[in-house]
């Protein structure tokens, strides 16, 4: 009896262990079926703040099992560069197509303004716009001739460099040096999935169509991000003087402001001109002293001798 209920534990067990076994093998194969197959998703390194532009070194990517990937996900880093966060995104997050804003010719100018400044369109030509060679990036100097009148003579003519070191936003409508990186990839899917025979279907040839930012190739306007109270001078310039505004291009790394002084027609002229060398004015004799007035027939009159 002992002997066949030994034989009987030890026939259970081998069944346990071989439905442990089994259980084992299956859930080996589910887990690797499940985590075997990864992607990488891009997440954020940091806090990131609303509207901020996301910057490469804000994000990494995470290896994630294919099982439980998030819909809208991004598996390119370069699709996230030079974005904008459209709500805050914590550190160790998703970044997913519907948290980003593409900075492109979609999501509008007022998201490429610093903080506390403004941006103000001038109106230029080609000769007070480098020959058009003005671009998004580019860094420039304002100057303008200023004429006016004083008491002392009836008009006066003056050059000055009254603002220094101001960035160009837009050119024109062109808001971009170079076609953007970041693509809002819910705009891809939809075109995508559209029936339009017009729209490609190539998902690379439609990222370069939707990054494409229109060029001017003679823009009439330049915007520039100022200051509040650079804003207003420019203002008054355009204003008092709206035929004069000159934008100087300088170096994009140069980003020395010196005061400078203004420039007359005698400056251009130099000491060997005859605006400077020519005949002068004689200089005016001044008048007697008056010594004391006397009266003759009733009248004062006055009395004048030598100068002291």
């Amino acid at each position: 009896m002992e002997k066949r209920a030994t034989l009987l534990s030890i026939g259970l067990s081998v069944l346990a262990m071989y439905l442990v076994w089994q259980y084992i093998s299956g859930e080996d194969e589910r887990l690797k079926k499940d985590y075997e197959t990864t992607l990488n998703v891009v997440i954020a390194k940091r806090d990131i703040l609303q509207f901020e532009t996301i910057r490469p070194t804000d994000i990494t990517t995470l290896s994630v099992p294919a099982k439980y990937l998030p819909p809208g996900l991004i598996v390119n880093q370069e699709d996230v560069y030079d974005s904008v966060a459209a709500i805050p995104i914590s550190k160790g997050e998703y970044i997913l197509d519907n948290k980003i804003i593409s900075k492109n010719v979609y999501s509008g100018l007022d998201t490429q303004i610093t903080r506390g400044k403004r941006a103000i369109s001038v109106p230029v030509n080609v000769r007070s716009s480098v020959g058009f060679q003005l671009r998004p990036g580019s860094r420039v100097d304002l100057a303008a001739l200023f004429e006016y009148s004083v008491k002392t003579k009836p008009s006066v003519s003056e050059v000055k460099v009254f603002l220094q070191d101001l960035l160009v936003l837009a050119s024109g409508r062109t808001i971009q040096s170079e076609a953007p990186k970041a693509v809002d990839q819910n705009i891809i899917k939809g075109l995508l999935s559209g029936n339009n025979p017009e729209i490609p279907k190539d998902q690379i040839e439609l990222r370069d169509t939707l990054n494409y930012a229109k060029t001017d190739a003679n823009y009439t306007t330049v915007t520039l991000e100022v200051t509040p109270e650079q804003a207003q001078s420019i203002t008054y310039v355009m204003t008092a003087y709206p035929d004069s505004l000159t934008l100087l291009l300088r170096n994009s790394e140069d980003r020395t402001v010196n005061q400078t002084s203004t420039t007359t027609l005698r400056d251009v002229m130099g000491p060997d001109s005859w605006l400077v060398k020519g005949p002068k004015a004689p200089t005016p004799k001044s008048a007697p002293r008056i010594r004391f007035y006397d009266y003759v027939g009733g009248e004062q009159v006055k009395v004048y001798g030598p100068k002291d």
